[in-house]
């Protein structure tokens, strides 16, 4: 770009920025809660804390379709009997591991006034790593059990159905039932999850409003948990600003309101923190996660805060189904539906700026053969990591791989903890050897042909961006945001070195396109405490349809593309 045309194409930049900065005066509003109800609560924190312990104490090993988890659907389906409700199970197969396992959600259910039903859901399966589960979540179903309790006792407006959910930590598996094939899920006004009472004394409460794969909470439902939660003098941790981009960005769920709000049933789930992050995050699914790491007092302020929830829900005159499209911004201020979608869509602008600019001034040196050299040359780079991705259907076809309904096992699991090496490196491998046949391939059929045009090969470049950016905006336009607006904005920049020092200079522009790629892995290694392993996290993900093969397609098209810039750094002629 000339000194004019990088005015304009930064111009359209600043422009960008400024409607984003502006978007919280003209695009936003606050989302007004319902008054909590002011009624006492009569959760009984000894109750909770007593149901858990013998719950978890008689069925320390509740692993999901396991014959020692069995007996304790019995008692669950006792308990709430002895308190009038309907009982029915639930019967579903997934697989773990390549194993068909079946599953067995307790569901009771209390007529109320209207057929709109309100869903109490608390998960009560372990993870493989754990001993009882105390708090994951041995205290979700003591809290459940005692507001199944609370409510048998006063007549509601909305009936209730309290599940207890099976394989909640292979992803949901037990709501996801409920959410698909429950013979009453039409009338499912919301749903609210109980999960995880934190050990010791509790900091806060934590909200989770991300859908399984699609959905997310509305605001109405949020705010009113918010509200809710904070009446037992606890702050309330929600996603917002970056942290709500991101969840938005992947969609993976760690709770039951996941699959609710995949179905478009608004739903929320209810966790907490603990005062002592650091131990709390070493009981997480450990063997040390047992009923002496509970506090009543925590348990109190949990129950409260969750009665409180149901009862708001109870008594609203009507529950709409909301709009997941607003986002949160900070306290309970979020842009209007699809305000965000527009804006992300707005932030493309620049690149179909840069590309219009350089059109003008280099259109003349574009050829066919030239146009068709780019695409061969990009298609060829990136059949390595589709040779990958082929490899993953390869091994699992072959039963090399454990295979999963939906998660790729869960935290701590040894699964993820100690992947199979040779497999690994059978499959870089094979993407190894195209890419070297790729290279040969390549080098015999342009050896002849002069250096590519610098500004012919980037606009084409720039044309095949805007074309991924397109599509993944259709497909998410958080996601795109997330991993393509960094290159869009800087690769129109990075031009012709006229020596090595510029060259490389622009070349470290042009992977800083992989910056937030390294931050996504960050923080899902961190939460999972994968490590180096996150490779191998991603090959589960991509086998089990945790992470799509279309998501994957628009990566590895735009990471073609990146190498391809760099090549022509070097590679091009800039005449």
């Amino acid at each position: 770009m000339n000194s004019r045309e990088k005015k304009i194409y930064l111009g359209a930049i600043a422009f960008v920025l400024l409607a984003w900065l502006t978007s919280p005066l003209l695009l936003s509003r606050r989302e007004t809660p319902p008054q909590p109800d002011t009624e006492p609560t009569v959760f009984d924190a000894s109750g909770a804390f007593a149901a858990t312990e013998e719950f978890v104490s008689r069925f320390p090993s509740r692993i999901f379709g396991s014959l020692e988890s069995r007996p304790s659907t019995g008692y669950l389906s006792d308990r709430l009997q002895e308190l009038g409700y309907s009982i029915s199970y639930k019967h579903f197969d997934d697989g773990i591991a390549r194993r068909k396992k079946v599953g067995r959600n307790v569901l009771g259910y209390r007529q109320g006034q209207t057929d709109e039903i309100l869903a109490l859901a608390a998960h009560f399966d372990t993870a493989p790593t754990t001993t009882q589960g105390a708090t994951a979540n041995g205290s979700g179903v003591g809290a459940l059990l005692e507001l199944a309790r609370v409510f048998s006792a006063v007549p509601t407006r909305r009936s209730l159905l309290i599940v207890f959910t099976d394989g909640g930590e292979y992803g949901s598996l037990g709501a996801k039932d409920i959410a698909a094939a429950y013979q009453g899920r039409g009338r499912i006004a919301a749903a609210i999850s109980l999960d995880y009472v934190a050990p010791g004394d509790l900091a806060a409460f934590r909200l989770d409003t991300a859908g399984q794969m699609k959905g997310y909470a509305p605001p109405w439902l949020r705010e009113l948990a918010r509200s809710a939660a904070e009446t037992q003098g606890l702050p309330v941790e929600s996603p917002a600003g970056i942290g709500e981009h991101l969840e938005r960005t992947l969609l993976i769920s760690g709770a039951d309101q996941g699959p609710f709000l995949a179905a478009g049933i608004p739903a929320v789930n209810l966790g907490s923190v603990s005062r002592d992050r650091t131990r709390q995050k070493a009981l997480y699914h450990s063997p040390q996660d047992t009923i002496g790491n509970l506090g009543i007092a925590g348990m109190q302020k949990f129950g409260n805060a969750a009665e409180r929830m149901v009862r708001t829900l109870d008594a609203s005159p009507s529950i709409p189904r909301g709009s997941a499209g607003s986002f949160r911004l900070w306290d309970s201020r979020y842009w209007r539906p699809h305000a965000g979608t527009a804006l992300h869509v707005f932030a493309f602008l620049p690149l179909a700026v840069a590309f219009w600019l350089l059109a003008k001034t280099h259109s003349g040196k574009l050829t066919a053969a030239g146009i068709r050299r780019e695409l061969l040359v990009c298609l060829g780079t990136a059949i390595p990591f589709w040779v990958f991705l082929l490899s993953i259907s390869v091994a699992r076809a072959m039963r090399l791989l454990p295979v999963y309904s939906l998660y790729p096992a869960t935290a701590g699991d040894p699964v993820l903890l100690n992947p199979p090496w040779k497999i690994l490196g059978g499959m870089l491998g094979a993407a190894g050897i195209a890419a070297v046949f790729c290279i040969l391939v390549g080098v015999l059929a342009l050896r002849d042909m002069p250096k590519p045009d610098f500004h012919a090969s980037r606009l084409v470049l720039l044309a095949l961006l805007l074309v991924i950016a397109a599509l993944a905006l259709a497909r998410n336009s958080y996601w795109s945001v997330t991993f393509l607006l960094i290159p869009a904005w800087v690769w129109p920049l990075a031009g012709c070195g006229a020596n090595l020092k510029e060259r490389l200079r622009n070349t470290l522009w042009i992977l800083l396109a992989a910056v937030p790629c390294l931050a996504v892995i960050w923080i899902l290694s961190a939460r999972l405490g994968l490590g180096w392993n996150f490779p191998w996290y991603q090959v589960l993900a991509l086998a089990s349809g945790l992470f799509t093969a279309s998501g994957f397609y628009l990566a590895i098209a735009c990471i073609a593309l990146g190498i391809r810039f760099t090549v022509i750094q070097f590679r091009g002629n800039a005449s």
